[in-house]
């Protein structure tokens, strides 16, 4: 070989081993960057407890000063070269993904520790279909009805607004919901406003079971509301990580964003935590529980003192009310809420790809009426989040109603619980993440959190989870935001006072389970609730007015996803025959 041939060949050998040096310091480069951020990121999160913070450190940094070295300065054959490259660049991967993990949950703290800053009153003017009155200039020198006794600033808003666009209109006032309607049915008047937070109660009436399909918005007045501070004050503890506390889940009957207005509060579960001795009870309470209205808000979230209604419809005063309702009818005191909807628990619940429910002999159903699909059967399910909610919701497959359902709640929120501190998690993290910026808010504030999720990784406490149902007799009421009679749970005091006393017994930290229930009512699923509803099911599919393809959406149109079947009051009794049309000729407004 030649002179020349060989210093050619010594260049090349040059020219590779300079390459690799240059890879080898850009990975360099790339692990200590990643992991100063790492380690920025994991300080400025404020979640991780500082020993940890600095655990986590040391070991990475050790870590990475190994690889690096090893990778710049030891090896020089390729095998060992291949192996070290391989464990450096997995190295950058964990490091990035450790930067994108602790940036989402950044992300998503900074919005779930935040309230909505506005909140929006949508009233409509509603005609029915086939009227002829398809827009709103339609509405010109037509009759509108209102129900200014229940809303009248609202009311008057959105007939100004209509006014204002040259719209010449008359009105006529009723006295309730129900007049209001059928004045509609009867054409005594040719349109009516209506504020949307009492679109859900017409449901709970037989005769406008149909009311969304029957009937379409010509006119829509949207009025935001800036949401003070004061609106959703926590009662808090003093240090959440010692103290225990009750927080109250309130879930909506609504898909969608959070900050619309409010709706009908569906779910009302009590969560009483006592951090130092690892428990939390699960207290639910039926939906339809009739108690007295406790309204802390002013102008149109307010009612007058001694309104009695069911539990469910003071969410349409917001959450506040529905709190303050349930610490005046238990007799104790709630520290803080959480509210969340529909979409928050199919979204988290899709986003872990699913949970596992273990259904007992008891809880098995034939149908999911809120979606119509195929039931749960005893045994083991892993489920989406359609059919966690549905079976959230099922009360039509059991002899007692709902008192099962929410008991099926509890199951389906342990269940989500267990899935969230599952390895699962890891590779779902992202999109847990996504789902939980939007799945509910809060009046915890930013900083309790943080020292709870904290405490939660310093102390790694086996949680214990208790539960009870308070139960009650089904009835038939006045209802102050229907300004009608309407299905009810009577309030069974015994049940409120056990509830009140084992609540307490955590409190103190003591076991729920040290409280004797004596009131005679089960807390375990019994064969004997299961309604067989194959038969039963068929007769509502065959029915023109059952459709739950369909619900209203504040646009005039109807969503295949949010039909609310399972919240309709009509199949209690199960004695309304569905393949009639409700006559609204008969009405005797005398009634």
């Amino acid at each position: 070989m030649s002179k020349k041939d060989v210093k050619l060949s010594q260049n090349v050998k040059k020219k590779k081993k300079k390459n690799k040096r240059r890879l080898a310091k850009l990975m360099t480069v790339f692990i200590f960057a990643t992991l100063a951020l790492l380690i920025f990121q994991m300080k400025y999160l404020d979640l991780l407890p500082m020993k940890l913070i600095v655990l986590i450190s040391a070991v990475l940094l050790i870590i990475a000063l190994i690889i690096t070295l090893i990778m710049n300065f030891k090896v020089r054959r390729f095998i060992p070269r291949l192996l070290v490259g391989l464990i450096s660049l997995c190295m950058c991967l964990g490091l990035a993904y450790g930067n994108y993990f602790i940036h989402k949950t950044k992300d998503t703290f900074e919005v779930v520790t935040s309230l909505a800053d506005k909140k929006a009153i949508t009233t409509s003017i509603i005609s029915m279909k086939d009227s002829g009155i398809t827009k709103e200039t339609d509405l010109k020198k037509k009759k509108i009805g209102t129900i200014l006794e229940m809303d009248k600033e609202a009311t008057q808003r959105t007939l100004k607004a209509l006014k204002e666009e040259g719209i010449k209109y008359s009105t006529e006032d009723y006295s309730s919901l129900e007049d209001l309607v059928y004045a509609l049915y009867d054409s005594k008047v040719d349109a009516i406003c209506l504020n949307e937070k009492y679109r859900d109660i017409l449901h709970e009436t037989e005769a406008f079971f149909a009311f969304n399909t029957s009937t379409k918005v010509v006119y829509q007045n949207v009025h935001y509301v800036e949401r003070e501070a004061s609106d959703n004050e926590s009662d808090p503890v003093n240090d959440i990580t010692k103290d225990a506390f009750t927080i109250l889940v309130s879930g909506n009957d609504s898909y969608g964003s959070l900050q619309d207005a409010n709706t009908r509060s569906d779910a009302n579960m009590l969560l009483t935590v006592n951090p130092k001795t690892g428990t939390i009870l699960m207290t639910s309470i039926p939906r339809d529980y009739y108690v007295d209205l406790i309204c802390p808000g002013e102008g149109e979230m307010a009612c007058p003192e001694g309104s009695k209604d069911k539990l469910t419809h003071s969410g349409l005063l917001g959450i506040k009310s529905t709190e303050k309702s349930i610490e005046n009818a238990l007799g104790i005191k709630i520290n803080y809420n959480i509210r969340i909807n529909f979409s928050s628990v199919v979204n988290l619940v899709d986003a872990l790809d699913g949970i596992d429910l273990d259904i007992k002999e008891g809880e098995q159903c034939d149908i999911l009426y809120a979606n119509m699909q195929p039931g749960l059967s005893v045994g083991k399910h892993h489920v989406d989040g359609e059919t966690a909610l549905a079976f959230a919701r099922e009360r039509h497959a059991y002899v007692n109603g709902d008192n099962q359902r929410v008991k099926n709640q509890q199951k389906v929120f342990k269940a989500i619980f267990k899935r969230i501190v599952s390895p699962k998690m890891i590779t779902n993290y992202g999109k847990f993440m996504d789902a939980l910026a939007v799945a509910f808010d809060t009046n915890i504030s930013g900083d309790e959190i943080s020292d709870f999720i904290k405490y939660e990784l310093n102390n790694m406490p086996k949680w214990k989870f208790e539960s009870y149902t308070i139960y009650g007799e089904s009835a038939n009421d006045f209802c102050y935001e229907a300004q009608s009679y309407a299905s009810v749970t009577y309030q069974n005091d015994l049940m409120n006072e056990i509830a009140r006393n084992k609540i307490k017994a955590v409190l103190k930290g003591k076991s729920s389970n040290t409280v004797e229930d004596t009131s005679g009512y089960s807390q375990e699923p019994s064969a004997d609730n299961v309604i067989h509803q194959t038969d039963e099911a068929d007769s509502y599919g065959d029915s023109e007015y059952y459709d739950p393809s369909q619900t209203y959406d504040y646009e005039n149109q109807y969503s295949d996803e949010n039909y609310d079947i399972s919240q309709d009051d009509l199949y209690s009794n199960g004695e309304i025959d569905y393949s009639e049309e409700p006559s609204y000729d008969n009405y005797d407004e005398g009634q």
